[in-house]
């Protein structure tokens, strides 16, 4: 799968607006009344990288230890085609940089939810990126597009496997509490 698929499947994150029946405007949630949505629609976009074939699936065991990244983000209804405009750039960005070893994308409709999970051969390679200019130019636009964001890494030392949607879910909760 090319980054290009990504793109187009992240941009279908943004094609379905949550409604709110009542006029009056809703109260904020709160980063866990957000992750606690049921994603029971979630859509994925296999991994992609150097250490993925075409079909998403690992070509070598991951090297011990590597870096997992992983995010999730809620889009505002209102701003979603905005918040798409800022996101397509990084999502291009981070097949180019030396070290990566492979991501992967996932978003839920019903909870206006986008996810990602990448994998880093060393925190340094992480860290370019990460703190690179197209991928905070994104932030620093895009967060005020969001309801709500949150983020986490580790070092991976025992699991030369990506971890799953799941895994990184419950990363995240522990981060939060």
């Amino acid at each position: 799968m090319q980054p290009r698929t990504a793109l187009y499947a992240l941009s279908l994150l943004f094609t379905a607006a949550a409604c709110d029946s009542n006029d009056d405007p809703p109260e904020e949630p709160t980063i866990a009344e957000l992750a606690a949505c049921d994603e029971s629609d979630m859509q994925y976009v296999p991994f992609m990288g150097p250490a993925f074939d075409d079909n998403g699936e690992l070509v070598a065991p991951l090297p011990l230890p590597h870096i997992v990244a992983s995010t999730v983000g809620w889009h505002t209804p209102e701003n979603r085609d905005a918040l798409q405009g800022e996101t397509q750039p990084p999502t291009m960005d981070i097949f180019t940089h030396e070290g990566l070893l492979g991501a992967g994308f996932a978003w839920s409709d019903k909870c206006g939810s986008a996810r990602t999970i990448s994998l880093w051969r060393d925190d340094a390679s992480r860290r370019k990126f990460v703190y690179g200019t197209v991928h905070s130019a994104a932030i620093m636009k895009g967060l005020k597009y969001t309801r709500g964001w949150e983020t986490t890494n580790w070092s991976e030392t025992t699991s030369d496997k990506p971890p799953t949607w799941d895994d990184v879910r419950t990363r995240l909760e522990a981060v939060r509490k």
